[in-house]
């Protein structure tokens, strides 16, 4: 998934919620042009839009969110969606990834089952990622995902058209093939 892409479509799908609640909403990344991590494009912006909304509605009106990437250790790409919240207690932090726990915020009005955060993790460790969060009281939260970085999907070819040989496939390997119309699977199987 190209990573730049990701950011660029978060940042505008969140924008007008921040702008409704006189936020600062920005981006901070490194050089994504060419930053591609392994994940499914739609959960990873799942995830991302879970983070930066749960940024807005915790967040009081007139402070900023912020959703940075960055490279970290590993061959991994960090998202982090942070905020000038009230922040978590940290006695509070060991349950928070817990289905439909909300901490005391259910008096608030704040919206929300409770689900958001566990789904998110769970989407993140199944497209092989962690996530985590730090946060101090007064100051706020920043939530972050770890993916694993991959090269662009075209640096094979490249490698081809610039006469590097590249390693075959093996016998043996799998595809995943995921299809919902019967002769387009008819068509694969042959």
């Amino acid at each position: 998934v190209p990573v730049k892409q990701v950011l660029d479509e978060a940042r505008s799908l969140l924008r007008p919620l921040a702008a409704e609640r006189n936020m600062r909403l920005e981006v901070e990344a490194v050089e994504t042009v060419n930053l591609y991590v392994l994940a499914d494009r739609q959960r990873l912006q799942q995830v991302l839009l879970n983070l930066l909304s749960n940024a807005v509605k915790f967040t009081p009106e007139g402070g900023s969110v912020t959703l940075a990437c960055q490279e970290a250790p590993g061959n991994r790409v960090r998202f982090k969606v942070s905020d000038t919240g009230p922040g978590i207690p940290s006695e509070k932090l060991a349950v928070l990834f817990t289905p439909f726990e909300r901490l005391g915020v259910e008096a608030s009005g704040i919206e929300g089952s409770g689900l958001g955060l566990a789904l998110s993790r769970g989407l993140a460790e199944a497209m092989g990622g962690t996530m985590g969060v730090e946060s101090t009281v007064g100051r706020g939260s920043t939530f972050w995902i770890e993916l694993a970085r991959v090269e662009s999907p075209n640096a094979e070819a490249e490698r081809v058209a610039e006469g590097v040989p590249v390693s075959p496939v093996t016998k043996g390997s799998t595809v995943l093939y995921i299809e919902d119309n019967l002769s387009n699977l008819r068509l694969i199987e042959q």
